[in-house]
């Protein structure tokens, strides 16, 4: 097996799609589509792509941090406590270990991740 891999920004095969999870959801019932491309250090470091349509919900970094490169759409993050920040296709970010806050998908967006657990 290669250590090189490529994450396709854009897929060709079908996501693993599903709805945010309702425990979570404050505004709308976005569908989600998700490639996953690698799991390695047994499953502690997780990479791959994912799709959400426009909605509101909590989000929690509890013993992981995530990564974040936007290919396309518009999201506000909103840490407790703290000011709105909005993020478009092209930019970078990284929510670390607790952070606990609000994320807002204005625009339909698609992701690079990589999240990092314990």
């Amino acid at each position: 097996m290669s250590r090189l891999q490529t994450v396709v920004q854009h897929p060709a095969e079908a996501p693993t799609e599903s709805y945010a999870n309702p425990e979570i959801l404050i505004e709308g019932n976005p569908l989600l589509e998700k490639w996953a491309h690698v799991a390695a250090g047994n499953d502690k470091i997780k990479v791959g792509v994912m799709t959400c349509e426009a909605s509101v919900n909590r989000s929690v970094k509890k013993g992981f941090f995530e990564f974040c490169y936007l290919i396309e759409g518009l999201i506000e993050l909103t840490e407790d406590g703290g000011e709105p920040v909005t993020y478009k296709a092209g930019d970078t970010f990284l929510m670390q270990d607790g952070f606990q806050g609000t994320w807002r998908t204005i625009e339909k967006y698609k992701k690079v991740y990589v999240c990092v657990y314990d």
